[in-house]
């Protein structure tokens, strides 16, 4: 029996464009900097933005985890902002992601309430990126499905990212299941499937939003491209 499903949020449940968010982040920042009376010159936050992503890129790589607010203060620093701009500009540059539209995976609402009618609790775990749990939560409020959910693992909370198995573990805690008894939902194989597949849940690759090529890793128990079929996995 299949008592809990969790999901990974980016490119599972929902995506942005591409581009989208670093766009929104360079424009919040700058407009930060422009309130404040600081001089950034595009170029050199550009340049920051780029730098404090390929931290991230390296962090995560390496399961070190690297908190969201410890990236903006990293950036206000790379800016040369202190003191109550250099606050403004880490608040503006971690609230960017509320002013990218989000697109939804197609089925992902019909899915999850169908899940419900079945008994089964569902989570989210997820690597947040520089976007918080707290702001994903709303962005989820804002699209009506916040109530599907009963778990959460987010990385900035947990502070951990996947594959780590407690990354999985504080999320099917409160569902009430082991993970013989859980299914995780992702799109990629290095991190949710090797990292479900690890701690002893069966594992479903969803390719609706971004097909991961990376064939030197873990294959999933299922793979998918509508999470509705989801629902005959569980039956």
């Amino acid at each position: 029996m299949i008592k809990a499903v969790t999901f990974d949020f980016w490119n599972t449940i929902a995506r942005v464009p591409s581009g989208a968010m670093t766009e929104a982040r360079r424009r919040a920042v700058g407009a930060a900097c422009e309130g404040c009376d600081v001089e950034v010159e595009p170029s050199l936050l550009a340049a920051a933005l780029e730098r404090i992503g390929l931290r991230w890129e390296r962090s995560w790589g390496e399961g070190v985890h690297l908190h969201p607010r410890e990236a903006a203060a990293m950036l206000a620093r790379e800016l040369g902002v202190g003191g109550a701009a250099g606050e403004m500009v880490a608040a503006a540059f971690l609230d960017a992601g509320r002013e990218v539209d989000l697109e939804l995976a197609p089925d992902i609402r019909p899915a999850l309430e169908a899940l419900a009618e079945h008994g089964v609790g569902i989570g989210i775990v997820c690597d947040v990126g520089f976007s918080g749990g707290a702001l994903l939560r709303d962005l989820l409020a804002g699209e009506g499905l916040l109530g599907h959910f009963d778990a959460w693992a987010f990385s900035d909370e947990s502070g951990h990212y996947k594959p780590a198995p407690q990354a999985f573990e504080v999320a099917l805690a409160p569902l009430g299941a082991g993970p013989g008894e859980a299914m995780h939902v992702g799109d990629l194989r290095r991190t949710d499937v090797a990292g479900a597949a690890a701690l002893g849940m069966r594992s479903v690759r969803y390719r609706g939003m971004h097909d991961d090529r990376d064939e030197g890793a873990v294959e999933a128990d299922f793979v998918i491209d509508a999470h509705l079929e989801l629902i005959e996995l569980i039956e």
